[in-house]
């Protein structure tokens, strides 16, 4: 499942803020590392420049990943390629069998800001690679400590399209030793006043019914989970998706978001392609994209 991890750099600082998460990855998932930087069409002498720079950044790497005591030998590689940036990425990563994608939602490159608006965002709407997506830096003691994804959210929204992220969730979560948390969000009722005219309002508070059935849902999903030796918990709240999953992760100390991109539920509704526009957008937790299968 994540046997290659292709690590995307464009020679910024921002963009170097998915390593130490592609480190703890490789290492514990005993993961081959490959870091490949895009020499665009005009740009003068670019690629002998991010060879120098992938030559020196694949040494720290691999020195790093070492220091984090991997499961088998680490194998870092890199590769500059030639050609327009999300074209590249996404022929690279399909010819090489790569299991996971990993970027900075935002960077800075010679040519151009590698921000979630371009670069990341065409990968995100194109690629069937799991992509993860980093907006913030892992704090220092993280870091030092070689625990930086010690709690996994995994929202759901009860379909079968939005349970696609839970596979990559245990294995992420078996090889980290990290917790899952399972969260489903119950959008409000609406009703209309009685009033001629009036608009409709949210009732912030979900029946009882759906509550129950939601919890009955995630309480389905955590069981076999459980049974093969995770640490599981179910979380069920009511409001909009997408600032819910944003408000519960950084309330309950959530390291990485896992969400598919696709999905439509029986109790809620959800869209999962604009829940998780809004999460990446808005949130500052990593986020691992799993594109859905389609219906």
């Amino acid at each position: 499942m994540y046997e290659k991890l292709l690590v995307t750099l464009d020679g910024s600082r921002a963009a170097e803020m998915v390593i130490p998460y592609a480190e703890e990855m490789a290492a514990r998932l005993g993961s081959q590392m490959i870091i490949v930087s895009v020499s665009e069409p005009g740009a003068a002498d670019t690629e002998r420049l991010y060879q120098g720079y992938l030559d020196s950044t694949t040494q720290l790497v691999q020195r790093d990943i070492n220091a984090w005591m991997p499961r088998k030998e680490a194998k870092v590689q890199s590769a500059v390629l030639g050609g327009k940036a999300a074209d590249e990425i996404l022929r690279f990563a399909d010819e090489n069998n790569v299991g996971l994608i990993a970027m900075t939602s935002r960077g800075s490159s010679g040519r151009g800001p590698w921000l979630l608006g371009s670069i990341a965002a065409k990968v995100l709407r194109a690629t069937n690679t799991p992509l993860l997506l980093v907006r913030a830096p892992a704090s220092d003691s993280a870091i030092q400590q070689k625990r930086l994804i010690k709690r996994i959210l995994v929202p759901l929204d009860g379909s079968e399209l939005g349970a696609a992220a839970i596979p990559y969730a245990e294995a992420l979560g078996g090889a980290l030793d990290a917790d899952l948390v399972l969260l489903h969000v119950l959008q409000p009722a609406v009703f209309m006043t009685p009033a001629a005219g009036a608009v409709p309002y949210a009732q912030p508070i979900a029946d009882e019914r759906a509550n129950a059935q939601a919890l009955e849902y995630l309480k389905g999903v955590r069981e076999p989970l459980k049974q093969r030796g995770l640490r599981v918990s179910c979380a069920v709240v009511v409001g909009s998706p997408a600032d819910k999953i944003i408000d519960y992760a950084h309330e309950n100390a959530i390291d990485l978001i896992a969400m598919s991109s696709h999905g439509r539920s029986g109790f809620g509704r959800w869209v999962f392609g604009s829940v998780a526009d809004k999460v990446l957008h808005a949130g500052e937790a990593p986020v691992l994209v799993v594109r859905g299968p389609r219906a």
